[in-house]
């Protein structure tokens, strides 16, 4: 039996054009998909951990520390962070996500504690708050020490926070006692909101949503 040849002619320089396309396609899709389902899918589990901050606690609507006065708030700075944290350099694709800027840290990895950002008291309830702690409004300043309001430190405007051991160092119990200051998140153990979004999202689905287009030859 006599054997047989095959001759074949591949235009190599074809094929590498080929494998080119298909390689910035896939990039392309890649990124499309990311910014238009991953990274919103990313931050609706954010804020449903944010949401769940408001849930522990029963605070009204005029209290400062609130989360829920600042949802609205969050959600923009969420979007605009991730919106600027997203870098595309030659394969590679980073994202940060509730990084030590986003929380209001300084340089040195610290907190100022003159700091009035609403979102970066986000941090103490996102690490706990140990101890017992008391919010004190500008109303209840004036209860307390007779004098206008003219703290000028602490996170908010509209007021600031004190440690039990300080508002009792005061001598502010003997006119009002700590327990009806005393904030709801005080010995809130840690609930990090991003941590858990991030255990629940995967990644993988949508880097091979975007493979499998780009195979077909679609752009996404």
């Amino acid at each position: 039996m006599a054997g047989f040849k095959i001759k074949a002619n591949i235009d190599v320089s074809k094929l590498k054009s080929t494998i080119e396309k298909k390689q910035k396609l896939i990039q392309k899709n890649i990124i499309t998909v990311l910014k238009r389902d991953a990274i919103p899918l990313l931050i609706s589990r954010v804020m449903v951990g944010y949401d769940s901050l408001s849930d522990v606690a029963d605070q009204s609507p005029e209290d400062p520390t609130n989360p829920a006065n600042w949802r609205a708030e969050f959600l923009s700075a969420l979007e605009e962070d991730l919106a600027r944290t997203f870098v595309v350099a030659g394969d590679r694709i980073s994202i940060r996500l509730g990084d030590k800027q986003f929380l209001g840290y300084s340089g040195g990895n610290t907190i100022d504690p003159d700091d009035t950002e609403p979102l970066h008291w986000m941090v103490f309830f996102i690490e706990g708050l140990i101890d017992d702690w008391a919010f004190i409004s500008p109303e209840k300043y004036t209860q307390i020490t007779g004098q206008a309001y003219k703290v000028g430190w602490g996170r908010f405007d509209s007021g600031f926070m004190v440690s039990r051991t300080d508002y009792e160092e005061q001598g502010w119990d003997k006119r009002i006692p700590f327990s009806e200051v005393r904030h709801p998140f005080s010995g809130f153990a840690p609930l990090d909101i991003f941590a858990e979004a991030l255990r629940e999202f995967k990644l993988r689905p949508f880097i091979q949503k975007a493979i499998d287009a780009a195979i077909k030859g679609k752009q996404l």
